[in-house]
């Protein structure tokens, strides 16, 4: 994995001290330690071994051979020396290399840097200079590296260092562009294809380690050898070993340890503060505690035979495409728009090393040529202001014409001398599927056709005549929509708690006295509850779409039926597609109810906004009326209007709990948010128990919603008092993730969705046991008995052929009597659905007994449970639900906080909201964060229409692009 940080002129002698004093490393003897790379290096006689001295200087900006930096390079002592790019090896690589002693693999892992770096320094290069107050940009090609191998991990307070093999590839800031000048390094490109860089990394290593014989297998986005377990992996991290401490006094431990594994800690443990350790006694250390698991570092651990690998003997050019294939596959469950350097990472990481960038870029152009990819028009933005949004080569010339009154092909002529200069840069283009056009386009004609088409609707003056009192006026638009209007697909826009079920309830009330009826679709089984209780006949999305026989549903639907398709904005592409496919034919009429402003779809697309946006009949039902107080209405009102940093000081509370910062084991900040967790979990726990009933508390990532589920469990009172039982949660893949054996674990739960002729039972839970080929994976059957994991014959799958698998990891969790808890999946067997909410009444030696809706259901321990807590929910599992206070984690630093969730997690409650952040003043600029599911109608329309203004038009960007303008011309 790759990490970066800056080094400053200030901090040279520090950097010196701490990159070049190689004394502690084993294999620095073999003079490749520490050596420089790159062709800008060469040109200043950089070569081979690096003397310190000389690093030294240049790090204090003395490059020496008289060469004389542009003014775009700084002087003082705060002006950037370097970027530092720490490549880290997997764990298990450095345990075999530096304990088991194959220093192979240390110089497999230093030509998998190398090739990484070769890409940085070929296609991201790029020269900085002012001329006239005007920056330049310039791909200049030409790096100077200076890389430092070290093998140890910076040593905790008590401990002595771990072993961790990892290269600082130091890149100078400094780079010579094509007239000669030497000019600061432009960082930009860098950072955004940063992951491609880590993809060709690990690519690499991959392709290295297994060529030496090592079987790896893939855990994430990088491999591990597979003769190491993640135990003995994170046995060999002290900090790791910190938070398992920590944990275990808390009651909520990791697996539990072996004999040997408990016995290799406490051998850890025996070390005196402060101790400086020699490399003999770092040895002896490491392999007595290697052996106390139980590892192993023979030549039992290599393939007898090395066996052919997966695409071995293919041509690059075949490999690249197939990559590519995939690669665009797994991104397009997700979403429309694809950019470069997302399709580069994908495609590079699935190659593992069989084929490289260049060849997969090939390949992309090649899908463009052939239609299969629609390529967004280019788009440039200004080095003037890299923050400002990019533009059209036609747009930035009618910026030009705007500001100066130019002609439009003098304005033209100006944009491209701006391009040719570097004053203006071209964007990573975004791609998106031609698959993926004509689905959107399949639904825009099926809602134009249906305009007027619906003959059997209810006259204007009944359906008034059957409106309740109580509408406000944006309900009384959408009842009159429901009934009377004669448009077979049309929308309401429905803002957060604007009381759609008293609306709908009205309708069908007016539909029924006419001799009509209306039934419901829905993404989530909680909102297919909350329908049935007001009496609105309901299914799930999912639950039709993936019937084999869909005669029950379309059986009962005709032009006598209205179809509400509820929380529209969350329902994809694809779905919406198979959904007005499988209605307009029966002559249904279909009404589309939801909030483009909530959260949005998990797969691809914006079917309910681009429908609206292409003209689609939509009324407003925006008169909110959840919230009791008139402040926190007029703060949901102006979060729905995409102010949301202006609703902030309407809010109850904005706490900041500030987080800490630690050191991790590879020198750089490790964020710890633990104290606001337990500020939230805390206030959740000191309210009485009839409000936390009605309380819920908001976050924005699984990580951090399980954080402060296991807080809540423990300030409630509830640790100690229950029993450890083993939950499944869903591990979050793609369709292509899960046709693939190598993004399988050893120990991943697989449940099948329907009977497999190979054996495989639907619904039954297996246990991945190993993965023997690259195309296949080995399962067990779980049986009940013992602690769930007594188990029958083995099973050889492969996944390819295998579309209906989902795949689950194994928690081990306390349940205790009162806990709340909230099921996983549905299940049939005790009629549970997924998302129900329960609470824990029983529990003993072999069942747990939950009570929800009125009923008890006892469930069996000996196999893991579908069920986690449910205390915390995330921003997008609360939309459609209602309560009397929320609680909401608004964390600054994470990308899950933008309007959408924040909008839907103020907006559920009815009292009060307070906020909790790590940082109250970087929270305004956060929560205006717009996040757009993007379409492939976006960039075919961008290709065609080259539009001369950004979405949010030139007066709100007038003033701030006059200056960028004026540089152009």
């Amino acid at each position: 994995m790759i990490s970066h940080s800056q080094i400053y002129r200030a901090r040279a002698a520090l950097a010196t001290h701490y990159y070049a004093d190689q004394a502690d490393d084993y294999y620095s003897r073999d003079g490749g330690a520490a050596t420089w790379q790159g062709d800008g290096a060469r040109r200043l006689g950089a070569v081979g071994e690096i003397d310190p001295a000389r690093f030294k200087a240049m790090l204090q900006g003395d490059f020496g051979h008289d060469i004389t930096a542009s003014q775009s390079v700084r002087k003082d002592a705060k002006a950037r020396a370097a970027l530092d790019l720490t490549f880290g090896a997997p764990k298990s690589i450095t345990l075999q290399a530096l304990i088991g002693g194959d220093s192979r693999l240390v110089q497999a892992n230093d030509d998998a840097v190398a090739i990484a770096l070769t890409y940085v320094e070929q296609h991201l290069a790029m020269g900085r200079r002012k001329e006239g107050g005007k920056s330049r940009v310039e791909h200049t090609g030409n790096l100077i590296i200076a890389k430092f191998r070290h093998e140890t991990a910076r040593p905790t307070e008590d401990a002595a260092p771990d072993p961790h093999l990892h290269v600082h590839a130091l890149l100078m800031n400094l780079t010579q562009r094509t007239d000669g000048s030497w000019v600061a390094l432009s960082n930009e490109q860098i950072f955004q294809l940063l992951r491609v860089t880590d993809s060709i990394y690990q690519a690499a290593l991959e392709r290295n380690v297994q060529a030496l014989g090592y079987i790896v297998r893939h855990e994430k986005n990088h491999i591990e050898l597979a003769h190491i377990s993640r135990e003995q992996i994170e046995f060999f991290s002290k900090r790791s070993a910190r938070i398992t401490a920590e944990l275990t006094a808390r009651g909520t431990t990791r697996k539990k340890a072996s004999h040997g594994l408990r016995q290799g800690i406490t051998l850890a443990h025996r070390q005196n503060k402060s101790q400086d350790f020699s490399r003999a006694e770092l040895q002896q250390e490491w392999r007595a505690a290697a052996a106390a698991i139980g590892m192993r570092f023979d030549q039992s651990c290599l393939q007898a035979v090395v066996q052919p690998q997966r695409d071995a003997g293919k041509p690059s050019g075949l490999v690249a495409q197939a990559s590519l294939d995939w690669a665009i596959q797994h991104l397009a469950e997700r979403e429309s728009v694809m950019p470069l350097a997302a399709l580069l990472q994908s495609a590079v990481r699935h190659a593992g090393g069989h084929a490289d960038v260049s060849a997969i870029q090939s390949a992309i152009r090649a899908c463009v040529q052939a239609g299969m990819l629609i390529q967004e028009a280019p788009h440039y933005r200004s080095t003037q202001d890299m923050k400002a949004a990019p533009m059209t080569r036609d747009g930035w010339a009618a910026e030009v014409v705007r500001l100066r009154g130019l002609s439009h092909e003098s304005a033209r002529q100006l944009v491209d001398q701006a391009i040719a200069e570097g004053r203006l840069l071209m964007e990573s283009p975004r791609y998106a599927t031609r698959k993926a056009y004509e689905v959107e386009s399949r639904i825009l004609a099926a809602e134009q056709q249906g305009r007027g088409a619906w003959q059997v609707s209810i006259t204007s003056s009944v359906t008034e005549a059957g409106l309740d009192s109580r509408l406000t006026p944006g309900q009384r638009e959408a009842v009159i929509l429901i009934a009377s209007d004669r448009d077979q697909i049309s929308g309401i826009q429905g803002l957060a708690g604007t009381g759609k079920s008293f609306a709908l309830q009205n309708a069908q009330t007016i539909l029924k006295q006419q001799g009509q009826k209306l039934v419901a679709l829905a993404p989530y089984g909680g909102m297919v509850r909350n329908l049935r209780k007001d009496g609105v006949p309901a299914n799930t999305v999912a639950s039709v779409l993936a019937a084999r026989n869909k005669r029950p549903f379309t059986g009962q639907l005709g032009p006598q039926t209205v179809v509400v398709i509820d929380e529209a904005g969350v329902v994809p592409v694809r779905q919406m597609n198979k959904l007005l496919a499988l209605i307009q034919p029966t002559g249904a009429k279909v009404v589309l109810l939801g909030d483009t402003a909530q959260t949005k779809a998990i797969e691809a697309g914006r079917s309910f906004a681009m429908l609206q946006e292409h003209g689609m009949k939509t009324v407003l039902m925006g008169d909110i009326q959840r919230q009791r107080y008139e402040r926190l209405r007029q703060a949901v009102q102006l979060a729905a209007g995409g102010q949301a940093s202006r609703s902030l000081p309407l809010l109850d509370q904005v706490l900041t709990v500030p987080d800490q910062f630690n050191v991790d084991e590879h020198g750089h900040k490790a964020r710890d948010s633990s104290a606001r967790y337990h500020a939230i979990a805390q206030a959740y726990a000191k309210l009485p128990a009839d409000q936390q009933a009605s309380t819920i508390v908001v976050t924005g990532t699984n990580a951090s919603r399980q954080a402060i589920n296991a807080r809540i469990h423990t300030l409630c009172g509830l640790e100690g008092k229950g029993r450890r039982c083993q939950l499944l949660a869903r591990h979050d893949t793609t369709r292509a993730e899960r046709s693939v054996a190598r993004y399988y674990t050893v120990g991943d739960i697989v449940v099948p969705e329907r009977d497999y002729q190979c054996g495989l039972k639907r619904g039954e839970l297996y246990r991945v046991a190993g993965i023997p080929r690259h195309d296949r994976i080995t399962v067990e059957p779980i049986q009940s008995g013992p602690a769930g994991s007594s188990r029958q014959t083995p099973i050889e799958i492969i996944p390819r052929a295998m579309g209906k698998l989902s795949v689950y990891h194994l928690n081990e969790s306390e349940l205790s009597v009162g806990d709340q808890v909230r099921m996983t999946r549905n299940d049939a067997q005790h009629d549970l659905v997924n998302g129900q909410l329960a609470k824990v009444v029983a529990i003993e030696a072999a069942t747990v007994t939950i009570e929800s809706g009125g009923r008890q259901i006892t469930l069996p321990t000996d196999r893991p449970l579908h069920l986690d807590y449910a205390y915390t929910t995330t921003a997008h599992s609360a939309q459609g639900l209602t309560c009397d206070r929320v609680l909401y984690n608004a964390e600054s630093f994470s990308r899950t906080t933008a309007q959408d969730t924040y909008y839907v997690s103020i907006s559920r409650e009815r009292h009060e909201v307070v906020v909790f952040t790590d940082d109250a003043s970087k929270l305004p600029e956060r929560v205006d964060r717009l996040r757009v599911k993007g379409l492939a109608h976006d960039l075919a329309q961008a290709q065609v229409e080259s539009p001369a203004l950004p979405p949010h038009g030139v007066d709100a960007t007038l003033e701030q692009k006059t200056e960028t303008s004026m540089e152009i011309s």
